[in-house]
């Protein structure tokens, strides 16, 4: 499946699927369906870096700890074999940069 065929499964799915994450998590599970798993696991990762980023948790709180280790478990794994499978497919358009890089005018 190429990439523009994935997001577009993608967005239908995520307008078509029940609001409540756990149950779609649970039945996307049961499926085997990996494109929803890792769909919500990366929802609530970003909801995770919300709250850090924009102060839900703080330095030395107790707040979301055992998610926060479990989180940069998962990401040390899942980002080596991303970069790997970009590097084993040089000629995939992966889409522009979301942040591109700004040249400085001297």
């Amino acid at each position: 499946m190429d990439y523009r065929a994935l997001k577009a499964r993608h967005r239908a799915e995520r307008d078509a699927h029940h609001p409540n994450l756990a149950l779609r998590a649970h039945r996307a599970l049961a499926e085997r369906d990996t494109v929803t798993v890792l769909g919500v696991v990366l929802s609530r990762i970003y909801t995770l870096r919300n709250q850090l980023m924009h102060g839900g948790a703080t330095w030395n709180s107790s707040v979301n700890r055992e998610q926060i280790r479990d989180c940069t478990n998962l990401l040390g794994k899942l980002v080596p074999l991303v970069i790997e499978i970009m590097l084993d497919h040089p000629e995939t358009r992966w889409g522009d940069a979301c942040y591109p890089v700004v040249e400085r005018v001297t």
